[in-house]
């Protein structure tokens, strides 16, 4: 009897030391836990939860691409009436466009997908200038998507048409804004840069079209919802090519400094 109860108990030990040992063993196993959903880039899981390879769990990177405007997003797309372009001056005075839009880059093995502009004196004179918000905005993207973008910002803006436009602004040094705020046209979104240090600095300065985050290559061989982004600022700026006029964010301070009323928009 004796005997039969040590079989036992051999067992039993035998038993919880392997089932401990299984624990031990188990994390790389076990889907790692979600942080945060706070927002779409800092999601832990923006595909919806973390995934098993043969390597075991991990959780996907997010793909901004995946990202689509919901209702709510769209209905707090505010009104642009006006477009101004993006660096020299709040209004876009002193600057010129080192490498246009669509220009065949052989180097880069296809076409350019937005407007490289400059401060006049080239090089690295523009380092650290303001970059300025084409037009009244929702910032739906203002992170760092990969080293060749560098720090980048994306706001969406309704044209008086009811169409949704983006305007997209890279190779920041700085970035002054964050996802799901508000900007007034000629508002500080951030400074020119280097994207780190890979480019001369310079704005690497898009136009697009599309129901989503559209963060593709700095050089394409097909358009796709890509807009020139010089021609789609002439053609929405609402004002004559030799008004500069004043930023909104240039009234906006002066109201705060006069404390003076708001406007009427009845």
């Amino acid at each position: 009897m004796k005997l039969k109860h040590a079989i036992t108990l051999g067992v039993l030990l035998l038993a919880v030391s392997f089932i401990a040992y299984a624990i031990v063993q188990a994390p790389e196993n076990t889907p790692p836990s979600v942080r945060t959903l706070r927002t779409n880039q800092e999601a832990d899981a923006p595909d919806g939860e973390p995934r098993q390879f043969q390597s075991g769990w991990f959780v996907p990177p997010f793909d901004p691409r995946l990202d689509l405007f919901s209702g709510l997003d769209r209905f707090r797309v505010p009104v642009a009436d006006r477009f101004d372009y993006p660096m020299g001056t709040e209004s876009g005075g002193m600057t010129y466009n080192a490498q246009s839009f669509w220009e065949m880059n052989q180097r880069r093995g296809g076409r350019h997908t937005g407007d490289d502009l400059n401060g006049i004196g080239g090089m690295n004179t523009d380092l650290g200038d303001s970059v300025y918000a084409v037009g009244n905005g929702l910032v739906v993207y203002a992170g760092e998507p990969s080293a060749g973008w560098g720090k980048t910002v994306i706001l969406a803006h309704r044209t008086l048409d009811g169409r949704i436009l983006q305007s997209m602004y890279a190779h920041l040094e700085t970035l002054s804004v964050a996802v799901d705020g508000l900007v007034v046209r000629g508002g500080k979104v951030g400074e020119v840069g280097t994207a780190n240090g890979v480019y001369l600095a310079h704005l690497h300065f898009e136009m697009l079209e599309a129901d989503g985050l559209s963060l593709g290559a700095g050089y394409m061989n097909y358009r796709t919802n890509r807009l020139d982004p010089t021609g789609t600022i002439d053609d929405l700026r609402g004002a004559p090519a030799d008004d500069v006029g004043r930023s909104v964010s240039e009234v906006v301070r002066q109201i705060t400094r006069e404390n003076l009323p708001l406007p009427s928009f009845e």
